[in-house]
Formats: structure tokens, C-alpha cells, sequence
């Protein structure tokens, strides 16, 4: 009975570790591993980040239109994160979205204004 317990301890033990490994390793990718892994991760929240469009930055990778785009993101607090997603279709030059995520993986966007982003990452996005 004893051995039983230290075997189940040991592989929660193993499977806890290497679950945070795998949050620390995605935190800030935007592959399909760490995507996926953020859609189904408990300790990530779902938020939003802030992004301006470069179409240059977009490519229609699947020949339908629907247009990949890899940007610079800020969340609410103005610190910065990768993030990729697509749009259905080329977005608008220039406009700015509320890109809503958890983690890598992104569940939708919708456009936002100036005065719905704090200043902070209003004026960070502008500069780009």
C-alpha cells in the first residue's frame, strides 16, 4: 500500500512539473503547441491585448483570403506580447483591435478607439 502512494505522489509530482515547464516554455509563443496549450491551460486567464494592423506583417497563407497576421500585442497595463491570429479577410491599415486571448490561443477581435485603450498603450502603438 505504501509503494502504491509513492508511486501516485511521484506521478502527480512528474506530471505537475512538467505542466509548468510547459506554461513557462509557451508564455510568450505564438506556435500551434502553445496555442493549443493556452486554450485548455487553467492558469492562464482570458484577456485582452491591444494590437495596431500592418497589413505588411499579414500574409494570406491559405489561399482563401483569410489573411495571418503575427503582431506586436500590449495588454491592459501596457507590457508587451507576441501574438498571431486570423483575420477573415485583409484587414483595415492602421486600425486598432482588441485581440481577446488566453495565452497563445485567440478567441476573437473587434475593433476598438482611442478612448476605449489606456494612454499608455494608445501612444505604444502609435509609435509603431
Amino acid at each position: 500500500m505504501r509503494k502504491l502512494l509513492h508511486s501516485i505522489l511521484l506521478t502527480i509530482s512528474i506530471v505537475g512539473i512538467v505542466y509548468v515547464g510547459a506554461c513557462v516554455y509557451t508564455k510568450d509563443k505564438t506556435d500551434d503547441f502553445s496555442s493549443a496549450l493556452g486554450q485548455y491551460n487553467f492558469l492562464v486567464k482570458k484577456q485582452p491585448y491591444y494590437v495596431k494592423i500592418d497589413n505588411a506583417k499579414g500574409r494570406d497563407e491559405d489561399g482563401y483570403g483569410n489573411y495571418d497576421y503575427t503582431l506586436t500585442s500590449y495588454d491592459k497595463n501596457g507590457n508587451e506580447h507576441p501574438i498571431k491570429f486570423t483575420g477573415m479577410g485583409k484587414l483595415k491599415q492602421g486600425h486598432f483591435l482588441e485581440v481577446t486571448a488566453k495565452g497563445a490561443y485567440v478567441y476573437t477581435y473587434r475593433e476598438v478607439f482611442e478612448k476605449d485603450m489606456s494612454n499608455d498603450v494608445y501612444n505604444k502603438l502609435s509609435a509603431q
